[in-house]
């Protein structure tokens, strides 16, 4: 069926450019116009459907800011070409939803506990023997030195040398954190949680990516949040002009991204964007929640800069711990909440009242000592390798047709299985073979991406990891 077949669009719900748009996009999306394909002109739009060259200029101006269709001055507009590991983000949610992943994502997060298994699930970076002596080290001397601080409660705001240490790492912010600012936590998903019970209530709708990291998920459904998820390219991130519209439109009470080496697709937003969204969660008054558990591993130094950087309104709740890029089990995070801290500081008294104080310590000596930085540039050149690595014995391990983007930071991979390939069964058939991964659906609160799977490439590609990846590969192609 060609789109003059369907016409008219007398019934078509909202602006007419938008229903030509659509139009055209399902043209687009079931092969009818391949990438790289000439569209019709905007005088054959404007006859098909019976309108103004206006209007039908409009529907080919918003198809370019969903990032599916190119201009190509005097010849007119083109399907976008999709690069080898690209493709176009899915469609945001319609309506919002409530969360029901609890039972299910605690029956996938098991078998990291199992001694018996390959782990490729959990998202973590192998330990570095090197930093782990040196970090236990300055852990032993500061509780040689102060054992009774060590033994103490901290105060619930943190220790005020970490957050001293803390705040001064924002100095190149052009909107700088100060000590009253920076607030520590018990790793970042308190920081977060904390973040989202100061700025929202039981059954707010909340934003988020699509995907979105599955912990996210996990939050909001325990919270009673709905959850609005919102399309999510995997080169820029989420889709700035439909989160203005439901900020706009007071559809949702906040948001929550990540900027930086967002888990699970690895973009990292470019500036313009980040100040954008900053911007925009001032301009609406919706808070912006930023996750940067990942923006130390940013490949590219001029990339690292957060949300939060370029937040002019104190609308951007930032978190972030040493948690992926240090000590795991240490469970020390912070926040920096802008105007919400007076809020957040009162919950945090109701939470775990403080973060340990041994750890404390320890990371303010170790930040005091400049050995953080050089930890960060030995983990960044390790997991970018590693990450290659991964991926390249991924694509040639698994059938054709499979396809995994290189991530900007971080350590895990979004794999993009061949059609008919089904990541849930793929992941039930890998941990009977001891190989743990997590299916893609689990990312999403309405169970998309079932033809994904995540892959955690913090480890070295070591004999182990080859032959789990290899006899991945070969399940895959059984599926």
């Amino acid at each position: 069926m060609t789109m003059r077949d369907q016409h008219p669009l007398t019934r078509a719900p909202g602006a007419l450019y938008e229903a030509i748009a659509e139009r055209v996009l399902a043209q687009i999306r079931d092969g009818t116009f391949a990438p790289g394909e000439k569209l019709p002109s905007v005088r054959e739009i404007a006859a098909t459907f019976e309108v103004s060259v206006n209007t039908a200029v409009q529907s080919y101006r918003h198809l370019e800011r969903l990032e599916v269709v190119d201009v190509r001055p005097r010849q007119g507009y083109f399907v976008r070409a999709l690069a080898e590991d690209d493709e176009p983000s899915d469609d945001h949610s319609r309506a919002p939803v409530r969360i029901s992943l609890s039972e299910h994502v605690l029956r996938l997060m098991e078998p990291h506990a199992r001694k018996d298994m390959v782990r490729l699930g959990i998202a973590l970076p192998a330990p570095r023997p090197g930093a782990l002596r040196r970090f236990n080290r300055v852990l032993t001397d500061t509780a040689r030195r102060l054992p009774m601080e060590s033994w103490d409660y901290m105060h619930p705001d943190g220790h005020l040398p970490l957050r001293r240490q803390l705040a001064k790492r924002t100095l190149g912010f052009e909107n700088p954190a100060g000590v009253d600012d920076t607030l520590i936590t018990s790793g970042c998903m308190e920081a977060l949680w904390l973040s989202l019970r100061a700025v929202s209530r039981p059954g707010d709708v909340i934003a988020v990516e699509s995907p979105t990291y599955y912990g996210v998920l996990l939050m909001l459904g325990t919270n009673d949040r709905k959850v609005l998820e919102i399309a999510t390219r995997e080169d820029t991130g989420i889709d700035l002009d439909v989160l203005e519209q439901a900020m706009a439109t007071r559809r949702i009470k906040a948001c929550v991204v990540s900027g930086n080496a967002q888990n699970p697709l690895g973009f990292t937003m470019p500036e313009a964007s980040k100040r954008r969204l900053a911007e925009l969660a001032g301009r609406y008054d919706v808070p912006v929640i930023e996750n940067d558990v990942w923006g130390g591993t940013v490949f590219d130094a001029a990339q690292r800069m957060p949300v939060k950087a370029f937040d002019a309104h104190g609308a951007v709740l930032y978190c972030s711990s040493f948690s992926k890029v240090l000590v795991p089990g240490g469970r020390v995070g912070w926040a920096m909440p802008g105007r919400y801290s007076r809020r957040f500081r009162e919950l945090k008294r109701f939470s775990t009242i403080a973060a340990p104080s041994l750890m404390q310590l320890t990371l303010a000596s170790w930040l005091q000592r400049n050995l953080h930085e050089e930890h960060l540039d030995v983990l960044r050149r390790d997991i970018r390798r590693q990450v290659e690595d991964m991926r390249r014995l991924i694509l040639a391990a698994f059938p054709s047709g499979t396809r995994v983007r290189r991530p900007s930071g971080g350590c895990v991979l979004w794999v993009h299985l061949p059609r008919g390939v089904d990541g849930r069964r793929l992941t039930s058939d890998a941990q009977a073979a001891g190989v743990h991964v997590f299916p893609g659906e689990v990312f999403s609160a309405q169970g998309r991406y079932r033809d994904r799977i995540r892959i955690n490439a913090g480890n070295p590609v070591s004999p182990e990891v080859r032959e789990a990846v290899v006899a991945l590969g070969q399940l895959a192609g059984g599926c």
